[in-house]
């Protein structure tokens, strides 16, 4: 009795001194443990989602890029994809799709077969939705995995009706893993007015530079000022990894670079002119059909223009 428990719990040692030193050797076995997101990034991808931010690196394997308008834009999930659509009124085309499974490859989503819901972690969502060439591979995944296997309409009307319940979500889970940090009253002043950003809580934003530093404003006008001269304000070599302002219809924070902004109307911010921002160019063109101004998209907005 004495050896065969000596010799148990030698074979558990054993077995985990394999675990600890094959860790991914033993996960490479369940298709569901795939590597999402790559840690460290996978640098032989390049790009970034012009929805949120994140890059490619990283969530390579939800990876969709598609057309707007004639421009090429990229977004890094079925969730992002959704979102702009909604956002800007405009239908995707041209929509190409990462494999799961080997994020290297794409093929037309309308070709590609998407596992709904299954174990497997996905991007944006708690409901993954995973591309997959052919019908085989898709219906095998799901079968070890879980999920449903359907069409990339199946799978985007799914990320429709998911989108505003995902969001409250991703901006509670942004806040508390430190991607957009609140400012905080009597501590937190704009670089440009010296003023304290928490006190305006439908102006305020901010900026991430690539060292990690959070740079508060009170309010657009601020922000685009300091955008202009970042050397002014003793910020040389800046690099901007990301922007957020507030969303002036919800006061839910957004991503700056990929909101509308409305110029020129006859409501005022904390500096005075303001460039309002909204998730969703119909929302601003309402404010702007109530208010006067005009939208823009971020990369068209400069101070000068908001000065006007």
């Amino acid at each position: 009795m004495a050896t065969d428990r000596r010799l148990f719990i030698r074979n558990m040692l054993i077995g985990a001194g394999i675990i600890t030193l094959f860790p991914q050797e033993l996960l490479a076995s369940d298709q569901c443990a795939v590597q999402h997101p790559f840690m460290p990034p996978n640098k032989a991808f390049k790009g970034e989602c012009h929805n949120c931010g994140m890059k490619r690196p990283m969530w390579a394997r939800t990876w969709h890029t598609y057309t707007r308008d004639g421009q090429p834009l990229e977004v890094c999930s079925l969730h992002c994809l959704a979102e702009a659509a909604l956002n800007s009124g405009s239908i995707p085309k041209n929509i190409q799709v990462a494999l799961y499974l080997e994020p290297v490859k794409t093929v037309p989503a309308e070709t590609a077969f998407y596992v709904i819901g299954s174990k497997a972690r996905g991007t944006m969502t708690m409901n993954s939705k995973l591309a997959f060439a052919t019908q085989q591979d898709a219906e095998s995944f799901a079968s070890e995995c879980g999920g449903t296997v359907g069409s990339f309409e199946d799978a985007y009307k799914t990320a429709m009706t998911t989108i505003a319940k995902e969001n409250k979500m991703i901006n509670k889970n942004r806040v508390a893993k430190g991607k957009i940090v609140e400012p905080v009253d009597n501590k937190d002043q704009c670089p440009v007015c010296d003023m304290y950003a928490a006190r305006y809580p439908k102006n305020k934003c901010q900026l991430q530079t690539s060292a990690g530093e959070v740079i508060h404003f009170c309010s657009t006008q601020c922000l685009f000022e300091f955008l202009k001269n970042p050397q002014k304000y003793n910020k040389l070599g800046l690099k901007t990894k990301s922007l957020w302002v507030v969303d002036y219809a919800s006061d839910q924070w957004i991503y700056g670079s990929n909101a509308y902004y409305v110029l020129g109307s006859t409501v005022t911010g904390p500096m005075g002119k303001e460039a309002f921002p909204f998730v969703s160019v119909e929302a601003a063109k309402k404010f702007s059909a109530a208010h006067s101004g005009k939208v823009m998209q971020f990369n068209k907005v400069t101070i000068d223009q908001l000065m006007i």
